[in-house]
């Protein structure tokens, strides 16, 4: 298997820009947020046709993540370090209904350790800083801060435009996409979390993503390789089913059979792989909000 870029250490502020550690937390509606957030969104419904995005100069960065889609960025915003509503830093797309679709956008700022970005919306509460690892976005080898008086930190906002976010609009990963994908029901009741969505995304390019992490965290002996595609293809196959039953009620499908699905799936690989597949099967973005909150005056 080619070892996807997704997890290779990044080299440039612009691949920092698409992945790394969460350090989002929940906080109460912002109104400078909001109104700027939906500014952008109507300034950016242009990009709707990725084909206008391309011709504007964004360019897909990274790969397509479960619960993020694809990332696709804008250099000049980036380099200009102005959050312009009418060009966000990144837009992100996901295949639905067979068409690529716009469902969020994201902006970049950067700070030194001892900087604060006064004014900028939504700080510091809705932005999360990356570290520098495609990993960060899989869980895996999350980055850790660098506390030196003269580091340099980015930090990103997304913000969910275009598809709603049962975990709340500024969060990193929205696990109703994996939903939104195969044309599903998103539950109403939030009792959408990392896990469920993970298992339904296996379904829709998420199983190529977890093995593609796996390889890339080093845990995957050539020994071994077999087998770990054999515990996630006989996962997938019974999400499939699942699927299947789930259209022929309505759409909407057993959350927490998928939930179940996941720590299963867990288990076995844990038991072929040992301790060490755990870092990439931990929840994306979470293993940093404790420290993101240590660290919020």
């Amino acid at each position: 298997m080619t070892t996807p870029m997704h997890l290779r250490r990044c080299v440039t502020i612009a691949a920092a820009c698409v992945c790394g550690a969460s350090r989002a937390l929940a906080q109460a509606p912002d109104t400078l947020l909001d109104r700027f957030t939906m500014r952008a969104e109507s300034l950016s419904a242009r990009f709707a046709d990725r084909r206008a995005a391309m011709a504007d100069g964004y360019r897909r960065l990274g790969t397509d993540f479960p619960g993020m889609g694809e990332h696709w960025l804008h250099g000049p915003s980036l380099i200009s370090g102005q959050l312009d509503p009418a060009h966000p830093t990144l837009l992100s797309y996901a295949t639905i209904g067979g068409w690529p679709t716009l469902v969020g956008i994201g902006f970049v700022v950067t700070t030194h350790d001892s900087d604060a970005a006064a004014g900028v919306p939504g700080w510091p509460a809705s932005w999360h800083e990356h570290s520098g690892l495609f990993a960060d976005e899989s869980g895996a080898r999350a980055g850790h801060h660098d506390a030196r008086v003269d580091a340099t930190h980015v930090w990103v906002l997304h913000a969910w435009t275009r598809l709603p976010n049962p975990g709340g609009r500024y969060q990193p990963d929205n696990w109703a996409l994996p939903f939104a994908r195969v044309g599903l029901v998103v539950p109403a009741d939030r009792a959408v979390d990392a896990d469920a969505g993970r298992t339904l995304s296996l379904a829709s390019g998420g199983d190529r993503y977890l093995l593609g992490a796996l390889s890339d965290a080093g845990v995957v002996g050539a020994s071994q390789q077999a087998g770990v595609e054999q515990i996630v293809s006989a996962v997938r196959q019974r999400v499939h089913a699942d699927i299947a039953a789930a259209r022929g009620v309505g759409g909407a499908i057993d959350v927490d059979r998928l939930r179940a699905q996941w720590h299963a799936m867990a288990t076995e690989l844990r038991a072929l792989l040992g301790g060490g597949v755990d870092a990439v099967l931990a929840t994306p973005h979470a293993a940093h909000a404790a420290d993101r909150q240590h660290r919020m005056p």
